[in-house]
């Protein structure tokens, strides 16, 4: 099990690390610190879910107890908390967004130019549309998760509010319990 201590450590190496690449780092050096980071990542999920707010709040679910306020605040940072955190980035999505929609434009003007005339397209227009289309799903991918984000987020308000039905307290006691697992 994770402690405080130790996530200071994770973090302090993968910093080190990360420190490394701006400097003119190899590729090794970037797959080193996305492995360092993930570790962390997992360290950090395994330190929230031991936590005992998180032990006591399974308790009352399955005992079919009422939650209170914090209860459902400990329950929504398990369950939509990194999803909230990763909202506050609205910034991004717009940028991706954007991205998306300057590349498909590329997209068009390259038909339009290009490959409508009914001949067959030279091997540079074939690659460059390879390039967009690379570049197009590259920004489609944060584009997409956010969205994904944001649905969870707006499922868990929806759905998770006191009086919890029984079918609901199973599946949430299910939801942590297989973050642990």
């Amino acid at each position: 099990m994770a402690n405080p201590q130790a996530l200071v450590a994770q973090l302090s190496e993968a910093l080190s690390i990360a420190a490394q690449p701006s400097a003119g780092g190899t590729p090794e050096t970037y797959s080193v610190l996305g492995e360092k980071l993930s570790e962390l990542e997992s360290s950090i999920g395994e330190y929230l879910r031991s936590h005992t707010a998180c032990q006591a709040l399974l308790a009352k679910l399955q005992q079919e107890q009422p939650l209170n306020a914090d209860d459902l605040k400990t329950l929504r940072s398990l369950i939509v908390g990194d999803a909230d955190e990763y909202l506050k980035y609205d910034d991004d999505f717009e940028r991706s967004k954007a991205e998306l929609t300057r590349i498909i434009g590329e997209i068009r003007k390259l038909q339009a130019t290009e490959l409508n005339s009914g001949a067959e397209p030279n091997p540079e227009t074939l690659m460059h549309l390879r390039v967009l289309c690379r570049e197009a799903t590259g920004a489609l991918a944060p584009t997409l998760h956010y969205l994904e984000q944001k649905q969870r987020v707006k499922n868990f308000d929806d759905n998770v509010h006191e009086p919890l039905s029984s079918s609901t307290r199973r599946m949430l006691v299910g939801v942590i319990e297989d973050m642990a697992g």
